[in-house]
């Protein structure tokens, strides 16, 4: 409460210090969605008031800005930009040219995108001159509101604080009513204003109307509860002034003085009268401008309370005149998208229910456009919904799906085809931004109005999708093989057909899916035959990504899988594009190829983006940031991870992105942020562990591991590895965990001295072995030569063990497993292994500078990509083998000073060492050089440079900047 008031003072102390303030207001009763509407008024607000030359320049930085604000004029239809990253590109642009401040006030009201593009720019920071306040109001929220979720997932990022406005006590409104009427009011009163108000201070404002200082209490006439109290301040109005503000609020939205002007002449309000009415409502506190021509309420739930003020039918007229004022206008863009759904809404409340499905297909074409596609499923969804009323059975008139009237009328067979269309295009765009219960809705009632028997196409069509959509809901298991024998029986008939072809392909798939292979390759077969004579890219597509992965083992997988992935991208679809992807990628992973893997799933991601296919873009993240995990990649694995978050989506996708956002986490030592982000995927998804496909076990080893809590990783390995069989690689990993966690226990329990706690440990390792060794095919099978990432787990699993079991010596097998992970591109891994290399080396007691090579490797890894864990480790262990683990560099210079110039590169290299305090063992060591041979080069050195030591012409360096200062 108050929440608006106190942003306000804040933002504007923000501006007379010179930041920019960006303000945008989320409006709720009545509005349709607008793609990003309060992002671009807070935008559209700061380029009427910048200075003209840091306008000039953000646009210069922002060519395509065009395409979002409408008073640049430079829209154009063919625009195809993303909007979303325009909005990012904006905000930044701002703030990167002075310290910025950008408000969205009521968040609860936002339209979905402008949530996605919030979450984005959270999920960003990186310590840009920008903050992002954003009010709500949780009364308001019912149960079951999407915004809970969203507000979930926000205060789960780490820039994310929030401050909670409680109701005032009795003190705080007493200071209020003071400063209201410029002096302390009496007991009596604030007690009155406390009891109607409840604490809230804008109804105490609002009570206060027509109350002095001197009074004692508040008029006996004057209401206690909300509505009444909103209203307060109307009813003292005019009759004139009340009437436009019941006509503004029909409206739904802050509207321009013109149309408003329009429209209340429909109710013998003219011109004159109209302007006297919103100076007398601006002057009551009712009314506010939002610029030069726009007006809407100060508080706008007046709207919904004003809007009640009509009785039943009395508001259609209002409706219908607002329609008239908004069918004479044009615009382009988001702004075109927003007209066409507030003519929708104006339709719907004028009871010109055909008029107002007509304008929510064409807002939804016209969001499809601009690639504003939860704003597309919105109004296809109400399209939907008014279809059967407009044009069922019982309807006078008869309409296309474009909403051209049929003079003849037509079957109902026909309509129901029709209505059958729109379904199809609600469900898939519902699919496209995830909104999974939707869509499924969508699915269901298009397979109902199917005729199996006169359309068996569109209904093998229909089942296989509505299946595949019931799986990703998670309402089927084992039926979906039934539903997709269905499909294919349905389209038998038609063996030259697209559908008929994809009906095979998806048998096959679900049944490789749960290794029934046999059959699954026997589909997969046919779906290509028919696919080839059906000549359709997309069956194509589907039909040889089945035949690739109903027998990932057999080297035509390779062709088959690539093959699939080019049709695909002929076909522009991203369904068809992610299923293929997929497949591609489970032949390269079954050969070691992750790294080949991040190329495809970036192009993927990038494109998904573009095209607004969100559902697709989030499951696209979450591989993309785990195989980025694998490979050491932590900075781009966060800029994915980012984009993912940004985006609300399905539970599965959202649950692995949440995932790799956790294990990075982890990694880089946020451990609060990494738990916050595993219970979210655990309310995404409960039993997280046991879901396939994600494979959850590791990331939760590896925090419960990171926290202290070995024994209960060991635990979750051992009872879910045999669930996660599936895919045998996922198998191998989860085993090298479990060695992870028992060589820690391990360790522990010999620190105690704790045999027993030794003793079982160990034996719920083997148990752990047994248990694999039982499972088909055998542990770290290699298919092909070309894969080193099973050996490097393998090699980390030998040297986990060892240390569990504390065969001496281990450094060996650290060895083995350092120089496997760095040549398979595991640079994480080979990280940890080279500092568990070291550890054991200095246990056995080796030379200083043979411990000094792994350990500065890892040092140097963990310092690059900000694995402060790791380095902690490291530089602790370091300190313990009073090793240096500054890198040398060796000196760069366009003109040497004298004493240097006559330097040899090697004698450079030996130089660089010296400064950073490096003995001779460890030059020779680095160098791959004899001791001796590091002598006679420093020899050399002393001479050439007239020093007498090798400390003098190390300073003799620094001072004439001859080698780098800035050496650990």
């Amino acid at each position: 409460m108050g929440k608006t008031r106190l942003v306000r003072v804040a933002a504007d102390e923000a501006a007379a210090r010179g930041v920019a303030v960006l303000w945008g207001r989320c409006v709720r009763f009545g509005a349709v969605d607008s793609p990003y509407g309060p992002l671009i008024s807070a935008l559209e607000g700061w380029a009427e008031s910048a200075d003209p030359r840091e306008l000039a320049d953000v646009l210069a930085d922002v060519p395509a800005a065009g395409g979002l604000l409408p008073s640049l004029n430079a829209y154009t239809s063919s625009s195809a930009i993303r909007l979303l990253s325009v909005v990012d590109a904006l905000v930044m642009a701002i703030a990167s040219h002075r310290p910025a401040v950008l408000v969205i006030d009521d968040v609860q009201w936002a339209d979905l995108a402008s949530r996605d593009a919030l979450s984005y720019l959270i999920a960003g920071f990186r310590g840009q001159q920008l903050s992002i306040l954003t009010t709500y109001r949780d009364e308001e929220l019912g149960t079951g509101d999407p915004i809970h979720s969203w507000l979930a997932d926000l205060r789960r990022m780490p820039s994310v604080t929030g401050l909670r406005l409680d109701r005032m006590t009795w003190e705080e409104t007493e200071q209020q009513l003071a400063h209201l009427l410029g002096d302390h009011p009496h007991h009596h009163l604030v007690d009155d204003v406390v009891l109607r108000s409840d604490g809230n201070p804008y109804l105490s404002e609002l009570l206060l109307e027509g109350v002095t200082v001197g009074d004692e209490e508040l008029p006996a006439d004057l209401p206690a509860e909300l509505r009444a109290a909103l209203l307060a301040a109307w009813h003292r109005l005019s009759a004139p002034g009340r009437e436009v503000m019941r006509v503004l609020a029909v409206a739904g939205r802050p509207t321009s003085i013109d149309d408003l002007r329009e429209v209340a002449a429909t109710r013998g309000i003219g011109s004159d009268a109209l302007t006297n009415a919103l100076v007398e409502a601006t002057d009551s506190g009712i009314c506010v401008a939002q610029g030069a021509d726009m007006c809407w309420f100060r508080h706008p739930l007046l709207a919904e309370v004003l809007y009640a003020t009509f009785v039943p039918g009395e508001a259609e007229s209002v409706h219908a005149a607002w329609a008239k004022t908004l069918e004479s206008r044009t615009a382009t863009g988001p702004d075109e998208v927003q007209r066409q759904g507030d003519l929708a809404l104006h339709y719907e409340g004028a009871h010109d229910l055909e008029s107002c499905l007509e304008a929510s297909l064409r807002a939804a074409g016209l969001a499809s456009g601009i690639r504003a596609r939860r704003e597309e499923a919105i109004h296809l969804r109400r399209a939907a919904r008014l279809w059967s009323t407009v044009y069922g059975p019982d309807s006078a008139g008869r309409a296309d799906t474009a909403g051209r009237a049929d003079e003849g009328g037509r079957a109902d067979t026909a309509h129901r085809a029709d209505e059958g269309d729109l379904l199809e295009r609600v469900a898939r765009a519902n699919e496209l931004v995830g909104e999974g219960e939707a869509s499924f809705a969508a699915w269901s009632r298009a397979l109902e109005l199917v005729d199996e028997r006169t359309d068996p196409l569109r209904a093998s069509r229909l089942r296989r999708r509505w299946a595949d959509s019931a799986w990703a809901t998670g309402r089927l298991s084992d039926e979906a093989i039934v539903e997709a024998s269905r499909a294919v029986e349905l389209s038998r008939p038609y063996p030259d057909s697209a559908e008929y072809a994809e009906a095979l392909a998806g048998l096959s798939w679900r049944q490789a899916w749960n290794n029934d292979v046999e059959p699954a390759r026997e589909h997969a077969e046919e779906a290509v035959l028919a696919a080839e004579r059906a000549g359709s890219s997309a069956a194509l597509s589907l039909a040889y990504a089945a035949r690739g992965c109903a027998d990932l083992r057999n080297e035509r997988s390779d062709g088959d899988t690539a093959t699939a992935l080019r049709s695909a991208w002929k076909t522009g679809d991203p369904d068809v594009l992610w299923r293929t992807l997929v497949a591609r990628r489970n032949y390269l992973l079954q050969r070691g190829g992750v790294a080949e893997c991040v190329e495809p799933a970036t192009e993927f991601l990038r494109f998904a983006l573009d095209v607004g296919a969100l559902s697709s873009a989030v499951f696209a993240a979450g591989i993309l940031a785990k195989d980025l995990l694998i490979l050491g990649r932590f900075a781009e694995t966060s800029d994915v991870t980012r984009q993912g978050l940004a985006l609300a989506c399905l539970p599965s996708p959202s649950a692995m992105v949440r995932l790799s956002a956790a294990s990075l986490s982890i990694r880089q030592g946020s451990l609060d942020v990494a738990g916050m982000h595993l219970q979210r995927a655990n309310e995404l998804i409960p039993a997280l562990e046991e879901r396939l496909g994600l494979v959850a076990p590791p990331v939760l080893a590896e925090y419960l591991l990171a926290t202290g809590h070995a024994e209960a990783a060991l635990d979750l390995l051992s009872r879910t590895l045999t669930t996660h069989i599936a895919d045998p690689r996922d198998a191998d990993e989860m085993l090298m965990w479990g060695a992870r966690a028992a060589a820690d226990l391990a360790e522990s329990a010999r620190d105690r001295r704790d045999g027993r706690s030794l003793r079982t440990t160990r034996a719920q390792l083997d148990d752990l072995v047994v248990l694999r060794a039982r499972l088909s095919p055998p542990p770290f099978e290699v298919i092909t030569t070309e894969d080193l990432i099973q050996p490097a787990i393998q090699a980390l699993f030998t040297a986990e063990t060892a240390r569990c079991m504390a065969k001496m010596p281990t450094s060996g097998a650290w060895e083995d497993a350092a120089r496997r992970c760095g040549a398979a591109g595991l640079r994480w891994e080979e990280a940890v292994a080279s500092w568990r290399w070291a550890q054991a080396l200095l246990a056995e007691r080796a030379p200083r500078a043979v411990v000094a090579v792994p350990l500065r490797s890892a040092h140097h890894f963990a310092v690059e990509v900000g694995a402060l864990p790791l380095q902690q480790q490291v530089e602790t262990l370091a300190g313990l083998g009073k090793i240096q683990l500054g890198e040398p560099s060796a000196p760069t210079y366009d003109e040497p000073a004298g004493p240097f110039r006559s330097l040899t590169k090697r004698e450079q290299e030996v130089l660089a060492h010296l400064v950073a305090n490096r003995t001779y063992a460890e030059i020779a060591q680095s160098l791959f050089i004899s001791e001796k041979t590091v002598s006679v080069h420093v020899s050399n050195l002393l001479h050439k440079t007239g020093t007498t030591s090798r400390r003098e012409v190390a300073a003799l360096a620094i001072r004439l900047r001859q080698s780098p200062t800035d050496v650990d």
